[in-house]
This record gives C-alpha cells, structure tokens and sequence, in this order.
C-alpha cells in the first residue's frame, strides 16, 4: 500500500541513492514478465524495467518469495502484487526512488542510523536495451549490480567479502571467446597455463592458476572448477576442460583459499561455470554462427543454437544447447612419416547440453541436467620455430571427451533451505605425443578415463535475524584409469587410482549494528583414502615386474578453518580482513620407487595459509567501481617431483615429495567507471611475490644428505606457471546508427602477462646450468570488435584477434620441438540471431 511521502523521506533518499532515475510519471505502464522467486530478485527485476531506485533493509525481504507478475502495470500495481501478503507499506518519490518499509518499523529512522540499505538499481547499457529505449549519449550510468551464490547462498557481489570477479553470459554470447579458460585469464591475478607436453594424462590441455599457486609437477589441480553445481576433478592431474562459453549465466571467478566451502583443490580459488536454467514461462530461441581467418593457418568455423520451451506453465521447462567448432590449424608438419600435412593443429569440438527445471510447489523444486562433449584434435600447438613448423614424424592427436550428468533438488521450510547435488562424470582423453628428439623413435600413446561420483547436501538458513548459518556434508568417489604404451617397448603401463572422501563443514555469521558488521567462522573436515594399484609396467618383458606387481593405499585428514570480519560503512561499500586455508589431499608413491624402498611416504596434503584484506567501493553515484585486494600467502608443504637414488637398480627414481615452504606478498585490483551511459571504462591488474623459501635439491638420498645434489630452483624462485605480473583494460563506446533503433558498438581490450617459469628438469640431465628454469615469454594480447544491433532480433560482429601477433612462448619445453605458442592473429564476423 502506497503512503504519502514526508519531506525527510526525500531528503535521506537524495542521500542515499546513487543516481537520478528518472522522474516518476504517474500512471506510467511498463511491460513485465518477472517469475515466482525470491522477492530481492523480483525487485531487482522491476527496478530495471522501470527505471526506478528501490530502496530496503536487506533483512526485510530475506526468505520471502514473490508471485509470479506478467503483463503491463504501472509501478504501483507492480508493487502492491509484489508485495501481497507481507505487511511492507513503500513511499515512491518525485525522483522515481521507491522506499520499502515495515510498518512497524521505519525505513528512514534505519538509513538516519547509517544502517546499510538494500539496492534495487536500474543496471548497465547491455540489460536496460532489453526493456527500454536507448539512453541519451551524455547520461550517466551506474555499473551493473550483480548477484552471486559463491558463499553457497545468492548475495550481491557487493556485499561479498571475497575478491570475486564476475564473467555474464550475455557478454559471452556476444563475444569471439571459443572458450572458457581463454576468458577467465582475463581476469586479474589469473593465469591460463599449459600443462607440460606429453604428460601421462591431458599433456597440452589447459590448467588456470590464481595468483601464482600452480601445481608446480603433479598432483590435482590448485583451483577448483564447478560446472553448475558439479565438482571436476581428478585424482592425479591439474588440466580443466575449455567449456563452450555459449548460453551461460555467469562465470564466477572467486580468488584465494576456499577451502571451508569448496574443499579439496580448491588451494587458492575456485572457477564456477554457471549455464542458464530453463525459463518455466517463455519460450526462448537464439544462435549465431561464425567464420574466422588466422594468418598462416586455416579458416575456421563454429554454430551454436539455444531453445527454451515451456512444457508445463510454470511448472516444468526444458532448454537445450548444441554446439559446433571447428578451429583450423597453423603449425604445418613438413616431414611426417605419411607425408607433409599442413595446418596440423586442427580441433574439431561438439557439445551439448539439455537441462530440465521442474517446480511442484512453490517450496520444491527439481533439475536435471547432461553435458557431452566431444572434441577430437591433430598435433598441439607447439613449434620449433615461433609457430610456423613442427619437425615431429608423428601425425599426433588429442581427445577430450566428457559427459556429465546432475540432478539438484531443493526444499524451502520456514527457517531453512536444503539443497542436494548428486553427480556423475565420465571422462575420456586419448593422445599421443612424438619423443624422437628426446630418445630416438620414441612416441607415447596414452589413455586415461575417469569416472567421479558426487554427493553434496547444503543446509541454509532463511528468514530475518542477526544469525547466518550453512551446513554442507559431501561425499565423492572417483577412480582414473591409465594406459600407456611407448613405442620402443610392447607393454603398457596400465595403472588406477581411486580415491573416497568424505568432508562436513559450516559457516556461521553473526550480524550487528543492523547489518554494518559481520563476523563469519566456518570449519571443514576432510577425509580421503586413496588406493593406487597397477596392472602392468613396462620396464619389464611380460608386464610384471620381479618384485610383482605393487598395490597402495593411503588415508589423508585435513581440517582448515576460516575466519572474515566484514564492515559495510555505507551502501556500496565493503570493507573485510580475512584469514582462509585451502588444501589438496595427499598422493600415494610411484609404483618403482615402492618397489625399491617401500619406506618412502606418500606426499601428504599440501597446506596454502591466506591472510588478506580488501575493499569494494562504488563511488560518483555507482559510476566508479574500484576493487582492492591485499594478501600475503604461505604456502606449506607443497607437492613437487624430486629425483632421488633409492637402491633402484634402473638407476634414479622420481618420487612426490613434500616439505618445502613457498610464500609472498600480493595485491588485485580493478577498475570500472561509466561517466556516460554509452561508454565504460576499465583497468584491472594482479601483482605478486610468491617464492620458494629455501633451495630445492634433486638426486639426493631419500634423507637429503648429499649424493650428487643438483640445484632445481634456488631461493627466490617461482613456482612453475607462475607469472608476477597480469595487467589488463578495455573499453566499450555505444554509439545510435542513424534513427531506426540500429546501435553500434566498439569494444577493445589488452592484456599482459608477464614472463613465467614453465619447465624444470628435476634430474638435471639437461644441459642446462644448475637452477636455471625453462621460462614463457610475456606476452600482450590485443582484441577488438565492432558490433551493429539491431532493433530487434538481430546483431552482426566484426573482430580481430591477437592485433599485435604476439608470437610469444605460452611454454618453453625441454626440446624446442615441444615448445607451445599461442594462436596468431585471427579475424572473424559472427552473426546472431535471438527470438
């Protein structure tokens, strides 16, 4: 119910409000189509449609859910069927800002407090051209608000005390990305490495590395990766899938330890790959399609199409994605053993994806989801000679095939919500490498599978109150299957790993002073047994050695803990100081260095200690989002491979080792500023000091005492994949094509990463000073684009990629044969369709 507005009213919200919406008109219609969800969302919703500021305590709306609102309506229509049934009363200002309240309580005597408020803003260019007409060039526009589940419940990013970055899918629709990892190094203090070539499982497929903490030689991977709500990860390898980036929600990149609430290789972050759920009212189609040119190299291609149907009125939808890439290649092999091929490094990717939503009642809900991929490639992109040839005599390939399948079901009572996630993954790689310049007429080929099933159930709190509460519990059970098989021998190794965790945890917050400080606590504990056991070696003439062949098993424990205070000194800002771990579970031994010296242990699980402080501001009325994160890690016990004598009568052995320290100093920051609603601005860079704390020796005894040390990394050095330095910007100018509705858009970006360890031999056969690493170039990557909307329906993009043809080394390798370089400059157009 709608009430007069006293002059104090307007007065704190001129105050308060961070830009002119617009003036209210009454009886102004808008059209609407907001789904039955949480009331926060619902507001955000119509604020957006209808150019107004909304403004309410946070804990005023929490837990309440809104009625489904189709149709046009004035704003007082839309408010009095949003907020039907609770007892809110709101006041709506000449200045079109909308002041939500209980009625036994005042709005305003809160915001005379200083108490943070909720903001239900009119959002960027991108979303309002969906339900209003192009803005004036000179108007000023705030940047977009963004809501994120990474604290396991949706809050705005705002308001979260993690440096989170925020990729939306709507950006990716309209982009040239050809996937996910390519995007993500794009965000500040992120790096998207290369694993080594010819590694026993994936070598060449790609990692991300978040500030530095990379998985220096073995082990799973330091950052944890969620597709929707499934955990990829596997027992002995740190490579990601590059995820087709078409029909996504968001990408949230969320930056240092997550150990409480993602576990286990979640070390120093967490990417979460989030796609679009099926709208239960709207039938929804759209595609686009591409053709690109990349110098030296061959034409490529790519079509992806998305269908949203209803099936039952809001009740039961369907959405479909399919997707096709075929990426040519650059790199010719001029002296195969078949004949010269070029253009070798081709891949040919198709995904698919089908979800299902299903809501019986307005308390429960239902999903369920299957994601395929199949993607089938030549050599990998590596040169001898700056990317032109690759001398191999090997036609080599690269496969990459998973599928996926989730099913999430979710309960609102009273006081909480519970939340299950059952998963199951099933993954394929397939590859061969050529090792002729290492050891002659040597190839590799290898296969590994992996099968991964996940059970997680979360418990959140709801409703009003000064107490925040999560619950999680989850169990996971997956087993990697290996073979390979080297051409100079006729036996495989053929070896399996299967690991069983179980983990519990919780977070509880307490809020005071009416939502201006927070203090969060939470606590994991984790338990994994991990059996490695093997069926075949290849050092021996009939697959079993003398000894017989080795089984092991391991049981590793970890309990990391985390603790934030947050300060909200007014709306837009967050302050917080934080202290987080994450850790990654143990590894058992080689089955040789078992073999020879049972005596030596499993690597135990490494430990990265966080201790951060940050800020997130809004300033100039929303136009001037500024980002600040300060953080020191210390990174205990991390997982190396050591060459060492142990009585093997084969000579040296490889085993994992733990016991070093790593640890540095760094900072992200992040810039975006929109002085007009037509232009956006921004400046992003990460920096920082991570180094080994002592020097790490090779072939030694398996006590350290020297037997011909070798000097791997001295003190002060990175850990491998491991740049100092990214630094990133870019800007984007809109600007009306004549009268017609028609818009053009210039967008251009560049990034830099600096110089990176990228290889080190751990024996020191190589001839190669002691303690010299192998090391990737820096390189600045460019990119620009120009786009024509139109009215409706339709967009058409022009792009150029890798402007400079920076040529630069991703990874140099211990053979010049295997170094890996990054695609030249490549142009493209891309056209879209939506309806």
């Amino acid at each position: 119910m709608r009430s007069k507005v006293p002059a104090r009213a307007i007065l704190v919200c001129l105050f308060f409000t961070f830009r002119a919406a617009g003036a209210d008109v009454p009886g102004a219609m808008y059209r609407l189509d907001i789904p039955a969800q949480d009331l926060n969302a619902a507001l955000q919703q119509l604020a957006l449609a209808s150019r107004h500021n909304l403004f309410y305590r946070s804990e005023l709306v929490a837990g309440r859910v809104s009625p489904a609102l189709k149709g046009e309506f004035t704003t007082d229509e839309a408010l009095d069927a949003l907020l039907n049934g609770t007892d809110f009363t709101y006041d709506i200002t000449p200045l079109a800002t909308v002041l939500i309240r209980d009625k036994d309580s005042s709005l305003i005597a809160s915001a005379a407090a200083n108490a943070p408020l909720r903001v239900a803003a009119v959002v960027g260019a991108e979303e309002r051209a969906k339900t209003d007409p192009p803005a004036t060039q000179g108007e000023p526009a705030p940047l977009e608000e963004v809501l994120v589940t990474a604290q396991k419940r949706e809050e705005r990013l705002q308001d979260v005390p993690i440096a989170i970055a925020v990729l939306g899918g709507n950006a990716f629709d309209k982009s040239s990305d050809r996937g996910i990892v390519e995007a993500v190094g794009r965000v500040p203090g992120v790096f998207s490495a290369v694993s080594g070539n010819g590694s026993r499982q994936g070598g060449g497929n790609p990692m991300i590395v978040i500030r530095g903490v990379s998985a220096p030689a073995t082990g799973t991977s330091t950052t944890g990766y969620y597709l929707d709500n499934v955990p990829y990860s596997r027992n002995t390898l740190s490579i990601v899938p590059d995820i087709n980036p078409y029909d996504l929600d968001r990408v949230e990149v969320l930056r240092g330890p997550q150990g409480t609430l993602y576990g286990a290789t979640a070390l120093n972050g967490v990417v979460r790959v989030l796609t679009k759920n099926p709208d239960l009212q709207d039938f929804e189609f759209k595609t686009r399609g591409s053709l690109q040119s990349t110098e030296r190299g061959s034409e490529s291609y790519s079509g992806d199409t998305a269908f949203n149907m209803p099936l039952i009125q809001d009740k039961l939808a369907a959405r479909l994605v399919l997707g096709y890439q075929d990426l040519g290649g650059w790199i010719d092999k001029p002296n195969l053993a078949s004949g010269p091929k070029k253009d070798a490094n081709d891949t040919e990717k198709k995904t698919g994806r089908i979800k299902l939503a299903a809501k019986p009642t307005d308390d429960f809900w239902v999903g369920l989801s299957g994601w395929f991929q199949r993607s089938e490639g030549g050599s990998l992109p590596t040169s001898s000679d700056g990317g032109r040839t690759n001398v191999s005599r090997l036609d080599e390939y690269n496969t990459f095939d998973f599928d996926i399948y989730n099913l999430d079901l979710g309960y609102d009572t009273r006081l909480f919500s519970i939340k299950s996630a059952t998963s199951y993954v099933d993954l394929t790689l397939d590859n061969s490498f050529d090792f002729t310049s290492q050891v002659p007429g040597n190839a590799i080929i290898g296969t590994a599978d992996s099968s991964i099933f996940t059970e997680e159930v979360v418990l959140n709190s709801l409703g009003q109150g000064p107490w925040r509460w999560t619950l999680g519990a989850m169990y996971r059970d997956g087993q990697d299957n290996v073979s390979q098989l080297r051409s100079l021998s006729t036996v495989p190794d053929i070896t399996h790993t299967q690991s069983k965790s179980i983990a519990v945890y919780g977070e509880l917050t307490r809020v005071f002073a009416e939502g201006r400080y927070e203090l969060t606590g939470g606590l994991r504990y984790f338990r994994d047994k991990l059996h490695d056991w093997e069926d075949s070696r290849s050092d021996t003439p009939n697959g079993i050695p003398t000894g017989g062949l080795q089984s092991t098993e391991s049981t590793f424990k970890k309990t990391t803990p985390r603790v934030v205070f947050t300060w909200h000194p007014e709306e837009g800002s967050t302050l917080y100081a934080s202290y987080s771990q994450g850790f990654r579970s143990g590894i058992n031994q080689r089955f040789a260095v078992v073999a020879a010296d049972p005596n030596v242990p499993a690597a135990q699980p490494d430990t990265l200690t966080n201790y951060e402080i940050g800020a997130k501001e809004n300033l100039l009325g929303g136009q001037l989002a500024l980002e600040l994160a300060l953080y020191y890690i210390d990174w205990k016990d991390p997982q190396l491979n050591r060459t060492i004598y142990i009585g093997n009568p084969l000579g040296p052995s490889v085993i994992y080792d733990s016991g070093d320290s790593i640890s540095g100093a760094g900072f992200d920051l992040s810039i975006a500023y929109s002085p007009i609603d037509s232009l956006k601005l921004g400046l992003n860079g990460g920096w920082n000091d991570l180094t080994f704390d002592t020097d790490v020796y090779s072939l030694t005894n398996v006590r350290g005492v020297g037997v011909l040390n070798i000097l791997v990394s001295r003190k002060g050095t990175r850990p491998v994949s491991s740049p100092q330095t990214t630094v990133g910007a870019f800007v984007d100018y809109s600007v009306p094509l004549g009268g017609n509705g028609y818009r053009g858009r210039l967008s251009a970006s560049a990034n830099h990463v600096s110089e990176q360890i990228s290889a080190i031999d751990s024996s020191g056969r190589v001839n190669r000073s002691e303690g010299v690493p192998y090391k990737g170039d820096s390189m600045m990557i460019t990119r620009a684009s120009f786009t024509v909307d139109a009215p409706k329906h339709w967009s058409a993009m022009l792009f150029v990629d890798n402007i400079g043809n920076d040529q630069g080394l991703m990874r140099d390798s211990f053979s010049s044969q295997y170094n890996t370089v990054i695609r030249p400059r490549t142009y493209g157009v891309q056209l879209e369709y939506r309806y």
